[in-house]
């Protein structure tokens, strides 16, 4: 090689390991809205400001409607779901039309600023802290869906395994950092001089300031990579969405994987939202305990990430994919037959569901990206992410009508894993059919 190709070779090589920086750096940033918002501080703070504000009657009347506090919260997460349906399709063809950066920093900093502005709630914005949460959500899931477009750019199919997995455990590390920070100031707000609403205000305050921090310097570093494609004129966004869901047809494995994704996430989605009911109510576990669990769980995770993406650069994606789903289905049964009031015990299954879970989403985006064409995959990931974040309720509903029946919270546990092995048989079957469609290509192709 001459000097004159190796000079461009290890530029070119330079600003690779700089973009994936940045892309490690996005997950980092984002994450803390998971952990210190969505899964801690935010749904009792919220709950508690609208049980205060509800009228004589003990109702909430948003748009005239009647609603109990309790139920409020659950309704915003509801509703940013059915949105981000309508938004992400739209997102995501944009991102193929303009600069994939550009629109990366406006999503990200807005999202960042609403879960700032969460701060002015206040002991009475039951309101505000509505659309507040909501604008977040879906900034959160656009973001994403335009973030996960970077891979294919930052990785050969070889190394996408590999560079999935540590953006996933910079995101597990960063959210549980700032976990952890978080829970220092609340435990201590005393201590501060703080009450205990000012501490949680504190904390939201804290997570979008950092989320706006690490995003903007993320989508610096992911700069000259994000360049619009070419399209046909009068194609807009969402049409451009929609014509590449329907070209998935033409790529069986891809929707194979998307129904497979789709089951064993719903079992995923379900474990890890209702582990905390769950703990406390069956497995008598203190709250305070449950928050090490949490804390532990986010830094195993990272452990899980790294070990995910070596093994699947040594195996192949979907196999260790295979693997994890497998591994979920031996946690979901060990968590089931724990007895209560264990402690160390339910210590070690969460230790084990973190190993797990902390590849498990990774390894998923990567597989798919291996299996749509690179034209189509900023709106392939739109589709992915609505699976992803609106299609997830299924697992959690029919745990809740199980608990109904029975009563039981074992029973309804049940739930959990005839998900994750559905999902582990269409992966299967999903391969299977993969195979016997290159057969079958090949064969024609020979033919002629």
């Amino acid at each position: 090689m001459s000097s004159e190709t190796a000079v461009p070779d290890q530029r070119h090589r330079r600003a690779v390991r700089r973009a994936r920086r940045g892309w490690y750096a996005y997950d980092w940033a984002n994450s803390v809205f998971t952990t210190t918002v969505t899964t801690v501080f935010f749904g009792p703070y919220l709950t508690d400001v609208a049980r205060d504000a509800a009228g004589p009657d003990g109702l909430l009347r948003p748009f005239g409607i009647a609603v109990r506090p309790e139920s409020y919260y659950p309704y915003l997460v509801a509703v940013s779901v059915v949105l981000q349906v309508a938004v992400l399709p739209t997102v995501a063809g944009l991102a193929a039309r303009v600069n994939r950066g550009a629109l990366l920093g406006v999503l990200s900093s807005s999202g960042a600023l609403t879960t700032a502005g969460m701060f002015a709630i206040g002991d009475t914005g039951w309101a505000l802290g509505g659309v507040l949460f909501v604008a977040a959500t879906i900034a959160l899931g656009a973001s994403v869906t335009v973030a996960d477009g970077y891979l294919p750019l930052l990785a050969p199919p070889g190394r996408r395994d590999r560079v999935s997995t540590q953006a996933s455990a910079a995101g597990y590390l960063g959210g549980g950092l700032m976990l952890a920070v978080g829970l220092v100031v609340y435990a201590g707000h005393e201590r501060l001089g703080l009450s205990e609403a000012l501490a949680v205000r504190l904390n939201l305050l804290i997570a979008g300031l950092w989320w706006l921090v690490f995003g903007l310097l993320a989508v610096r570093l992911l700069r000259g990579y994000g360049a619009p494609v070419p399209y046909a004129p009068g194609t807009g966004p969402l049409r451009g969405t929609l014509a590449a869901v329907r070209g998935l047809r033409a790529h069986p494995a891809a929707l194979w994987f998307l129904v497979a994704f789709l089951l064993y996430n719903n079992g995923v989605q379900s474990m890890t939202s209702l582990v905390g009911t769950y703990a406390v109510e069956q497995l008598q576990i203190e709250e305070d305990q449950l928050v090490i669990a949490v804390l532990m769980l986010q830094f195993v995770a990272v452990a899980g990430a790294i070990a995910a993406g070596r093994l699947a650069e040594r195996h192949g994606g979907r196999p260790v994919l295979l693997a994890y789903v497998l591994l979920f289905v031996l946690a979901g049964i060990a968590g089931g037959l724990l007895p209560p009031g264990r402690f160390l015990l339910f210590l070690l299954v969460g230790a084990w569901v973190g190993l797990v879970l902390g590849g498990l989403y990774a390894l998923s985006r990567s597989v798919f990206a291996a299996l749509v064409p690179a034209e189509v995959v900023g709106e392939a990931f739109a589709v992915f992410e609505i699976v992803n974040r609106c299609l997830g309720f299924a697992g959690p509903a029919a745990f809740g009508l199980v608990l109904q029946w029975t009563g039981s919270y074992r029973a309804a546990g049940t739930t959990i894993l005839l998900f994750l092995l559905a999902g582990g048989v269409v992966l299967v079957l999903g391969q299977s059919a993969a195979q016997r469609s290159g057969r079958d290509l090949a064969g024609a192709v020979a033919g002629e």
